[in-house]
């Protein structure tokens, strides 16, 4: 019997790609958003949505480039300065210091 949960890195992509808006969706409301589905796709085609705050739209867009970054960069090694170039697009704009490690 064949595996169906073993993918080609192709085929994860795929899927990946397939799932961007309820993953970016998901991870709004993870970050406190109150946003909708059709108000996260409506962004992320590049249309502006009056009710929502420019923090909120911004939100969205910077989990469209993390995502975006991950996928175009999946072949490079995951370690620290791969987690700080994504950590450092979601939170662009909206912490003291994004992209780094914090002290304290």
């Amino acid at each position: 019997m064949e595996n169906k949960y073993h993918l080609t890195l192709e085929q994860n992509i795929f899927l990946a790609k397939r799932n961007l808006v309820d993953n970016i969706y998901a991870n709004a409301r993870m970050e406190g958003l109150n946003i909708t589905f059709p108000e996260t796709k409506t962004i992320l085609e590049g249309v502006n949505v009056p009710n929502l705050k420019i923090d909120e739209i911004q939100c969205i867009l910077n989990l469209k480039d993390a995502w975006k970054y991950t996928i175009d960069n999946i072949q490079d090694e995951f370690n620290l300065d791969f987690i700080c170039q994504v950590n450092g697009l979601v939170s662009r704009n909206e912490s003291i210091s994004w992209g780094t490690l914090r002290n304290r």
